[in-house]
C-alpha cells in the first residue's frame, strides 16, 4: 500500500462521513438538560433503535477487520462465540432485566449496593471501568491502524482523529446522540459489508460456485469441532459454552449494554430490544465471518497480489484498497470507522455514567444538583475520551485484534457475573462473601492462565463457577439478612407494587 492509494475522493467520503456523524450527534446537545436525559435519553427510547445500537456495540473494527482475518486463516468455529447471544438473551430478559426494572437505576452496580453493600458496588463498577476502558482503547486502535496503513499518516495522528471526533459528539449529545448515531453507523457498516462480499465474489473466476468449492476443500467452512481437548481454542464447547458465559456477563452486567436497556420506556421494551439484538446479530456475524473465506479464494488464485500486506489483521482493508479502489474503498473504510465510532461513543458514555453515578455522586457529592451531575458527566466524557485515546497507542501489544478484548473479558467477566448471580439467586451471602468469592475466582483463573494451555474461553466458566460457589460457602460465615430486607433483590422475593419502572 502506498500513500497515494487513498485518493482525494476517498478522503472526501471519509471526511464527509466523520463530519456528518459529528454534526448529527451534536444536534442532540441541550444546554439545559437533566441527568436522566443526558445519561439515559429520558427513558423514552423504543426497542428497535436500542436493539440496533446494541448490535453496533459488538460490531467495531475489532470484529469488522478481525473476523475476516480469522476465518481467512482458520475456519468458522469462532462464530459460535457470537451466536451464543441467541441462547443467553432469554436468561438476561427474564432473570436479570426484572431486577433492574424494579428500580430506576442509572448503573447496574447500584443493584449490587442494594443487594450487598457499597464496597461490592464499587468493586463491580471498578471492574467494569477496567474492562470497558481497555475495550474502547482497542476500538480506537483498530481503525486508526487502517488509516495509518493506507495513508502513511503517523498512527498517533490517526488515533487523535478517531478519538477527538467521537468524544466531541458524545460529550455534547449524551445517550440520545449515542443511540441515533449508532443507527446511522450500523446502516453504513452493513452497506460496506455487503459491498465487500458482492464485489469480492465478482473478482473470483467462476463466482460463487468456485468460492464454495475452494473454501470447502480448504476446510474454511468448518463450523463444528467437538474435540474434548481443552487446549484447542475454538472447539464447540469452548466457543459456544465458554463464549456463552462471556456473552451473559456482557449482556447481563456490562454498563455499556445495560445503559441502553435503561433508556427504554418499559421492561417489555427493554426485553424486546435484547431479543432483537440477539436475532439481528446471528446473520450479521455470519456475513462478517464469511468475508474471510471469500478473500481466501481470491488470493488462492492470485497469491502474488498479497505482496505488501503489512499484517493479517489488515487483509480486509488491504483487499479493498488494492483490488476495489475508487468510491467503494472510501465507503468501506468509512464503514470501518462507523463500526468503531459507534462502539467508542457508547463505551465512553457508559464509562462516564459509572464514574459519575457510582463514584462522584455516591462518594464525593451525594447532594449534587442535576446540573452539577450533567456537568460532571460532560467533563468525565472528555477525560475518558482522552484516556482511551492515549491507551489506544499501546493496544497493538495484545495480539490478534479479534480476540484482544475476549482475552481481557475472559479474566474479569466470569467473576463479575458470579457476583450478580450470587445476589440474584441466593439469599445468604453478604458483601464480604461476594467479594471474597470474586477474589478467589480471579485467582483461580489467573492460575489456570499461568499453569495451563487451556482455551481462554473456559476462563469465564471457571471464574463464574468459583465466584458463585465460594461466595455461597463464605456466606454461611455471616448472619443472613431477613427476607424483608431482600424483597425485590432476590429471585422469588417480589418487589412491592409501587416500585416498578415506568
Amino acid at each position: 500500500m502506498t500513500n497515494t492509494s487513498f485518493s482525494l475522493g476517498n478522503w472526501l467520503i471519509l471526511g464527509g462521513y466523520i463530519a456528518a456523524i459529528s454534526i448529527l450527534g451534536s444536534l442532540f446537545y441541550r444546554k439545559k438538560t437533566s441527568a436522566g436525559d443526558f445519561f439515559l435519553g429520558g427513558r423514552r427510547m423504543k426497542a428497535i433503535p436500542v436493539a440496533i445500537s446494541l448490535v453496533a456495540a459488538d460490531m467495531s473494527a475489532i470484529s469488522y477487520m478481525g473476523a475476516p482475518a480469522w476465518t481467512y486463516q482458520h475456519n468458522l468455529e469462532l462464530v459460535w462465540s457470537s451466536w451464543t447471544y441467541l441462547f443467553v438473551a432469554p436468561v438476561v430478559m427474564f432473570i436479570f432485566m426484572p431486577f433492574y426494572a424494579r428500580f430506576k437505576f442509572y448503573t447496574a452496580y447500584e443493584y449490587l449496593e442494594k443487594r450487598f453493600d457499597l464496597k461490592t458496588r464499587l468493586l463491580g463498577s471498578a471492574i467494569f471501568l477496567l474492562m470497558r476502558g481497555s475495550h474502547v482503547a482497542i476500538v480506537i486502535y483498530a481503525p486508526s491502524l487502517v488509516l495509518s496503513l493506507i495513508t502513511g499518516m503517523p498512527l498517533a495522528a490517526c488515533v487523535l482523529i478517531m478519538g477527538v471526533c467521537t468524544t466531541l459528539y458524545t460529550t455534547l449529545g449524551g445517550m440520545k446522540a449515542v443511540i441515533w448515531t449508532d443507527v446511522m453507523q450500523f446502516s453504513i457498516l452493513i452497506t460496506g459489508l455487503i459491498a465487500v462480499v458482492w464485489f469480492s465474489i465478482a473478482r473470483v473466476p467462476g463466482g460463487l460456485p468456485v468460492v464454495w468449492q475452494v473454501v470447502n476443500e480448504a476446510g474454511k467452512l468448518r463450523l463444528f469441532n467437538f474435540s474434548t481437548d481443552p487446549t484447542q481454542l475454538t472447539t464447540f464447547w469452548a466457543a459456544a459454552i465458554g463464549g456463552g458465559f462471556m456473552a451473559l456477563s456482557t449482556l447481563g452486567t456490562d454498563q455499556a449494554y445495560l445503559q441502553r436497556y435503561f433508556t427504554t420506556s418499559s421492561l417489555q421494551e427493554g426485553q424486546r430490544s435484547i431479543l432483537l439484538d440477539a436475532i439481528i446479530i446471528v446473520p450479521v456475524s455470519l456475513l462478517l465471518y464469511l468475508v474471510g473465506p471469500v478473500l481466501y479464494t481470491f488470493y488462492h488464485f492470485n497469491p502474488q497480489q498479497l505482496q505488501g500486506m503489512p499484517s493479517m489483521d489488515a487483509i480486509l482493508p488491504f483487499f479493498v484498497m488494492t483490488q476495489l479502489g475508487g468510491w467503494l474503498a472510501g465507503l468501506v473504510i468509512a464503514s470501518i470507522f462507523a463500526a468503531s465510532m459507534a462502539v467508542m461513543s457508547a463505551g465512553i458514555n457508559a464509562l462516564t455514567t459509572a464514574t459519575t453515578v457510582d463514584f462522584y455522586q455516591r462518594l464525593w457529592r451525594p447532594n449534587s444538583s442535576d446540573e452539577e451531575v450533567v456537568r460532571a458527566g460532560r467533563m468525565g466524557t472528555i477525560l475518558w475520551g482522552a484516556a482511551a485515546t492515549g491507551a489506544a497507542l499501546f493496544a497493538g501489544r495484545l495480539g490478534p485484534i479479534i480476540n484482544a478484548f475476549n482475552l481481557i473479558n475472559s479474566f474479569l467477566g466470569g467473576p463479575i457475573l458470579g457476583i450478580f448471580l450470587l445476589g440474584m439467586l441466593t439469599k445468604r451471602p453478604r458483601g464480604n462473601a461476594a467479594i471474597s468469592g470474586a477474589a478467589l475466582g480471579i485467582a483461580v483463573v489467573s492460575l489456570l492462565a499461568w499453569k495451563t494451555q487451556i482455551s481462554f474461553f473456559y476462563y469465564a466458566i471457571v471464574g463464574t463457577g468459583v465466584t458463585f460457589l465460594a461466595g455461597w460457602i463464605f456466606g454461611w460465615l455471616q448472619p443472613a439478612r431477613s427476607d424483608e430486607e431482600l424483597v425485590g433483590l432476590v429471585r422469588g422475593l417480589h418487589a412491592p407494587a409501587e416500585n416498578p419502572q415506568t
